[in-house]
């Protein structure tokens, strides 16, 4: 039987863009101050005010705010940083990029998040030599670990930690994905994603919670970190130093001031919008309630910021078969990290990279499949993704 021409197609991502947005915009075209201006700095400073940190630097992406970090940590040839492969290839380019290398660590099966008791193992086989912690396969210096909240759910980072405190590794805390998504503490504290790193960078690409067009933030509390990275997206050129002058070498990772207006507008919005996006994940959970699917399940720790509606139709079932259906039926659905960063390419049959087995990582890549959603669903489209699913998983 053949399938009815679909009556709307519903994509996987939609910005929630309005008139406010839309003035703030024009009157930077119409200032005639692009780049280098006040929208930038008042976008940093709402965002920090918004999960608690002291100060936020505004960066041109996500990656470069990852990849500035790692810079700023002094990480680069010889060392090497934990970290998840279930995950975008950024992270891991990030660390690449200044000459050192991932290691893929496995997940926690229901958080999706780098598991902390496979980064505790992992840190127990290194070998100690002189301050340094050595990794045994590669002889490089394990010089921080990242941790990713993915899909918005955050990482629980007391339990990482507990491993890495006494070994002096400092966090960096990928966020990209969970703008808004909190944690419980150990002492009964909630916290936003990231709180406990040296630095949290978070992304706000259009399919984000709120988004700049491109852009990304690293924030963070200490000021030597504030500095360095002020200086290394601004090709290099610290505060004091005369036009055309540069200190050190740096990026252009600026943040233009179309793209801060965008994002200054969305951050005076983020409460209204977390919470549209909440009640979709609610009415998606109660519509496909009666699946014998898995559907986004915060830990009782957490509470997070979806960043996608995801679902985990099993391995017994083709998800590749299933996406390709609901795509026919005019729903988007794209299978998500189903190649992990340790199979791409770049990184494929490098096996020092990958020092243990990484079953929950294989198992998400392989049954993981994402549905449409924005802050502007309405029921009937989310109603209409519903009983489409049911009907392919059905068939």
């Amino acid at each position: 039987m053949s399938t009815p021409p679909p009556t709307e197609t519903i994509p996987l991502a939609r910005p929630d863009i309005g008139p406010e947005e839309e003035a703030e915009v024009l009157e930077v075209l119409r200032s005639g101050v692009l780049g280098l201006g006040p929208r930038a700095q008042d976008f940093e400073r709402l965002a920090a005010e918004f999960v608690g940190a002291r100060w936020g630097v505004a960066m041109s992406s996500g990656t470069g705010g990852l990849h500035a970090v790692v810079r700023a940590l002094g990480i680069g040839a010889g060392d090497c940083v934990p970290m998840s492969s279930f995950s975008f290839i950024a992270a891991a380019n990030a660390v690449h990029y200044e000459g050192a290398q991932p290691v893929f660590i496995d997940i926690d099966p229901d958080t999706l998040c780098l598991s902390s008791e496979r980064l505790g193992t992992y840190l127990e086989s290194c070998v100690r030599r002189g301050n340094d912690l050595i990794d045994p396969g590669t002889g490089l210096r394990v010089a921080a670990v990242m941790t990713t909240d993915i899909f918005g759910h955050p990482q629980k980072l007391d339990d990482v930690l507990a491993h890495v405190a006494h070994h002096g590794l400092p966090i960096i805390a990928d966020a990209c994905e969970a703008l808004g998504s909190r944690y419980r503490t150990d002492a009964g504290e909630w916290v936003h994603a990231g709180s406990g790193a040296a630095a949290t960078v978070v992304a706000f690409y259009p399919n984000k919670q709120i988004t700049t067009g491109e852009g990304g933030m690293v924030l963070g509390d200490e000021p030597a970190m504030l500095v360095q990275l002020q200086a290394l997206r601004n090709q290099g050129r610290e505060a004091g130093d005369a036009w055309l002058r540069h200190s050190q070498i740096g990026f252009n990772y600026r943040l233009d001031e179309l793209s801060a207006a965008l994002g200054l507008v969305q951050m005076r919005r983020i409460d209204e919008i977390l919470g549209r996006r909440s009640a979709v994940v609610a009415h998606y959970n109660d519509a496909l309630a009666d699946l014998e699917v898995g559907c986004p399940r915060a830990a009782e720790w957490a509470d997070p910021s979806w960043f996608v509606y995801f679902l985990r139709v099993g391995r017994d079932r083709d998800r590749d078969a299933i996406v390709a259906a609901v795509n026919e039926r005019g729903i988007a659905s794209k299978a998500y990290f189903d190649i992990p960063i340790h199979r791409q390419p770049p990184y494929a049959g490098l096996a020092e990279l990958v020092p243990e087995p990484l079953p929950n990582t294989e198992a998400a890549a392989a049954d993981i499949l994402i549905l449409p959603f924005f802050s502007t669903m309405t029921a009937d489209q989310v109603g209409r993704v519903a009983d489409t699913v049911k009907e392919v998983l059905k068939a």
